[in-house]
């Protein structure tokens, strides 16, 4: 058996790294583990999706992914620089060498290479195919994840080793529809509808997303922790809706709105799902699951939709600018000897929490890790603790013990507020991580590496909540 240990990973200006939560863009205390890896993407991810080298059909994309793996492996500097379409963050990259001299650091700590084994098409991600190409190395085998934009390469990273895609299916007693979601402008959000059989009544939730571009599953690489729990709670005789965030869908048309705020990202369409599902039959009750950023905006989430309960989910209790220096702090903390991007990464981080410090001396036009002043004021001046003061509908908190982004401090704070309120319930697990599945603290983003689910604990502790 290979063996499943993650090594570092590429440097973080030529990556593109997920998270769960993360995601993806606009980290309030969920993905700024992504956000050392990701910057790359967010310049990127203005491009317009076209067939690029690889000429646009599937098995192209897998051929173009092993073939740079193989001549990343044998130093094939120029077919590398010569031989392959990249988007414009890495292109300079590439041309600079930094790219090159990254992969070369990885090379050196996983060993002789064994063998290249076919590469498989992993999930989309934030508007990226993902293909991954299984490395069998002497020292550490390794899977390079190689990201296309359009047909274009936009990043490699390395994950957990893994030869073939996980192969799911729906539970037998669920049954799954397509459901789009009506929103403000006109537009729609795609979804899904999943709902246990052979029951007339059940009570059902809304499931909303953390930070960034999520799709409906919330999927960060090969975890997908929405579809986790929509399945598990089907088999608890629960409904669930799930749908692609608006980030997710519109992100190109967003990011020239210099109007829009978290309530347009995150609130507004959770209160319109939760309008929905009260119209579907069959719905008894319906209820809000929040995830991270979908938690933290618990309190305003419950005012506009006014669910029958509340399910947060890691909700971060402190400030955006706190939450995100914390985070970079400790990622830095991971990486004692940064290479010079690295650093430069580190650097851009604390220097928009900076920014956020001092955000009314900033131009209109300015912007701060991507995104317009409007939407980081929204988020700076949004007090998570205070918003659920008049929240009189059951509520239940949750938190993984291990989880480095939202903290057991942030836990603390929720429970030192609020649990002498009947209508309250405090639960953690240990072991967990962000995204409610096993890690580590100490392994920071390593542990969304690889294939891991929801454990039940999980699913039934909120199938116990709804129908208790």
């Amino acid at each position: 058996m290979k063996r499943k240990v993650m090594i570092t990973v590429l440097s973080a200006a030529v990556m593109l790294a997920f998270a769960g939560c993360s995601g993806n863009d606009k980290d309030t205390g969920d993905k700024s583990a992504e956000k050392k890896t990701q910057d790359t993407q967010e310049e990127d991810s203005a491009e317009e999706k076209e067939p690029g080298a690889a000429g646009g059909n599937r098995s192209d994309v897998l051929t173009t992914a092993e073939t740079l793996v193989k001549d990343l492996i044998e130093g094939n500097t120029d077919n590398i620089k010569g031989n392959y379409e990249y988007t414009e963050q890495m292109k300079s990259a590439v041309e600079s060498g930094q790219f090159q001299a990254a992969f070369q650091a990885t090379l050196e700590a996983v060993g002789e290479l064994k063998e290249v084994q076919p590469a498989w098409e992993g999930e989309p991600q934030s508007g990226y195919d993902m293909v991954q190409v299984p490395c069998d190395f002497a020292v550490q085998p390794i899977n390079l994840t190689i990201s296309f934009l359009g047909g274009k390469i936009g990043g490699v990273t390395t994950s957990v080793y893994q030869e073939s895609k996980e192969e799911v299916s729906i539970p037998e007693n669920v049954t799954e529809t397509d459901m789009d979601l009506s929103i403000a402008e006109g537009r729609t959000l795609p979804g899904t509808f999943a709902v246990p059989k052979n029951l007339k009544e059940y009570p059902a939730v809304v499931f909303v997303h953390g930070s960034g571009s999520s799709d409906r599953n919330e999927a960060s690489g090969q975890l997908k922790p929405f579809r986790d729990l929509a399945w598990g709670l089907a088999k608890q005789g629960i409904a669930s809706y799930r749908y692609d965030k608006i980030s997710y869908v519109y992100g190109k048309e967003l990011a020239e709105d210099k109007e829009f705020t978290v309530y347009d990202e995150t609130i507004n369409d959770a209160a319109a799902a939760v309008k929905m599902l009260r119209e579907q039959e069959g719905v008894s009750k319906v209820y809000v699951v929040g995830h991270s950023q979908g938690a933290q905006m618990m309190g305003a989430i419950s005012r506009e939709a006014q669910p029958d309960g509340c399910v947060m989910m890691a909700g971060p209790a402190r400030g955006f600018a706190e939450t995100l220096e914390r985070q970079y702090t400790f990622l830095q903390s991971l990486n004692p000897n940064p290479s010079e991007q690295e650093k430069a990464v580190y650097e851009q981080g604390f220097a928009a929490v900076e920014q956020m410090r001092n955000i009314d001396a900033l131009s209109e036009d300015e912007k701060i890790m991507g995104q317009n002043l409007t939407y980081i004021k929204s988020l700076l001046d949004y007090d998570a603790v205070k918003e659920a003061e008049d929240m009189t509908m059951p509520v239940l908190v949750l938190q993984g013990e291990e989880d480095y982004q939202v903290t057991m401090d942030d836990f603390q704070i929720w429970k030192d507020n609020y649990e002498g309120k009947d209508n309250w319930q405090f639960v953690s697990f240990p072991g967990l991580s962000h995204m409610f599945m096993e890690g580590r603290y100490e392994d920071g983003p390593a542990s969304y590496q690889g294939v891991k689910h929801i454990p039940d604990e999980v699913t039934e502790t909120i199938a116990g909540f709804i129908n208790g």
